[in-house]
């Protein structure tokens, strides 16, 4: 999106390289191996990528998810980002607070609100308006460093803190405790619900895609799955037991690595998706139920939510999620043999 350019709505966005100059009176959800944004968004910034770099201002909330993550721009509201390494460079403004979790994290720009981290390394060289919570391997506040709140953090060791640091309130040193059987299930819950939330995110995000550049594949998935349900759950559950040896078989002929390679690439990215569709479906069959006419998006989030949901039950979750591949596989399939079809009696291909 070149800079200059006006979007007054939503903005979706998605590729090997993503850029956005230009401004967006909406929410922007972005999913690619780099993204750079240097422009305006006057609302909402949903991302997941490898790189991403933000220079731009955005007005509301940001959620990323990222390898590496280097922040520039003014956030107008609160900022929850996950990613290797982290950085808030000084030329940045967080008007809102900052839940991040990281391996190397460096806070160099002013944090409006509380602060709440989980960190290999943590480095503040700037202000925070609220209390700083940390859970760190090491921490260091730097000469620059001003904390108009506590500062409490979890570490096996002692925070370096310059004589020159400001911290109005009690300085909290808290050694983390040896986990019993309970605590250690605890951890590995959060651990589990963290990861379920960036796959909910980013699930979101390519679902929203979806509905943006194939609007009229998606709702004619839906209704395949709604006149043929039975027929959707019975090709989806033979793709997912003939393509693997199928695909075993191609690899098998040497020569035919290339293909197989693409095929597999293929048959996972379907696999993917095919969660997307029936989540719409569920979403869509809801308001109906209900009688309210909403956005497509909405219509997703809904679905979406209800679907992790489910499958965070133990054991029925798994049955679920195995169903609703199926379900999904199949439809997608049996929709594009339709749409081949109808195509090749157009003699468009």
């Amino acid at each position: 999106m070149p800079s200059g350019e006006v979007i007054n709505k939503d903005y979706f966005a998605f590729g090997e390289k993503v850029e956005i100059s230009g401004t967006v009176n909406g929410d922007v959800y972005a999913a690619g191996g780099q993204i750079l944004i240097d422009g305006t968004i006057n609302g909402d910034l949903l991302a997941a990528g490898g790189k991403i770099s933000i220079s731009g201002n955005i007005s509301q909330d940001v959620r990323i998810v990222g390898g590496q993550i280097t922040i520039g721009g003014e956030i107008g509201r609160s900022l929850t980002v996950s990613g290797g390494n982290i950085e808030l460079t000084d030329s940045a403004i967080v008007r809102g607070s900052v839940v991040a979790g990281g391996g190397s994290i460096l806070l160099a720009s002013p944090i409006g609100r509380e602060v709440m981290i989980a960190a290999g390394n943590l480095t503040v060289s700037n202000k925070a308006d609220g209390s700083l919570k940390v859970f760190v391997g090491s921490i260091r506040l730097t000469s620059k460093a001003v904390v108009n709140g506590d500062l409490t953090y979890w570490s096996d060791k002692p925070a370096s803190i310059d004589e020159n640091a400001k911290i109005a309130g009690s300085v909290i040193h808290k050694t983390p405790p040896n986990p019993s059987l309970e605590k250690m299930f605890g951890i590995f819950t959060g651990i589990y619900l963290l990861i379920t939330l960036i796959s909910f995110i980013s699930t979101l995000i390519i679902g929203l895609l979806l509905i943006y550049f194939y609007p009229k594949y998606n709702r004619e998935v839906v209704s395949t799955l709604r006149k043929r349900p039975w027929a959707s759950l019975g090709i989806g559950f033979l793709t997912l037991v003939v393509a693997p040896i199928l695909l075993i078989i191609i690899f098998s002929t040497v020569v035919g690595i290339p293909l197989a390679l693409i095929l597999s690439a293929s048959y996972l990215i379907t696999i993917y998706l095919a969660r997307i569709y029936v989540v719409f479906w569920a979403g869509v069959t809801i308001f109906e139920r209900f009688g309210k006419r909403v956005s497509e998006g909405w219509t997703l989030a809904v679905g979406l939510i209800i679907y992790f949901i489910l499958t965070l039950i133990p054991i029925i979750g798994g049955i679920i999620t195995f169903v609703v591949v199926l379900f999904g596989l199949g439809a997608a399939i049996l929709t594009k043999k339709e749409l081949y079809q109808t195509l090749r009696k157009q003699d468009i291909i």
